[in-house]
């Protein structure tokens, strides 16, 4: 009995979304409890861009990844540019440095993550 449960939590570990190479789509996105609380919106943010949303970015982006860490200012500058591109490039996506639909949804599934970073 024990070895089956434990080959069915294998299995289910290798269906997971990451695991099938399928990232979850914008409409899981939520706030994360005692993490990332500015808001639950998720415009497209870029270079330039500033605010509640981009807060939101930088703090997902902190837990999402072990290092370097980005200050969580709301301005979406150089840094916050050069960070995100590099996170798109870790977890294998268009990595332009623009926050949208596919890297928010990355964003969320790692910073959601409670022992795990994407890099």
């Amino acid at each position: 009995m024990k070895t089956r449960f434990k080959a069915s939590i294998a299995a289910l570990a290798l269906t997971t979304p990451l695991a099938l190479g399928i990232a979850p789509t914008p409409a899981e996105a939520r706030i994360i409890p005692n993490r990332c609380t500015y808001t639950s919106s998720e415009p497209t943010v870029r270079y330039g861009s500033s605010g509640t949303a981009v807060r939101q970015a930088q703090c997902e982006y902190n837990y999402a990844v072990r290092s370097p860490k980005i200050t969580q200012d709301g301005s979406f500058g150089p840094n916050t540019r050069d960070a995100i591109i590099r996170f798109q490039r870790c977890v294998g996506i268009s990595a332009d440095g623009i926050v949208g639909p596919v890297t928010w949804s990355h964003l969320n599934y790692w910073a959601a993550q409670p022992t795990a970073y994407a890099c």
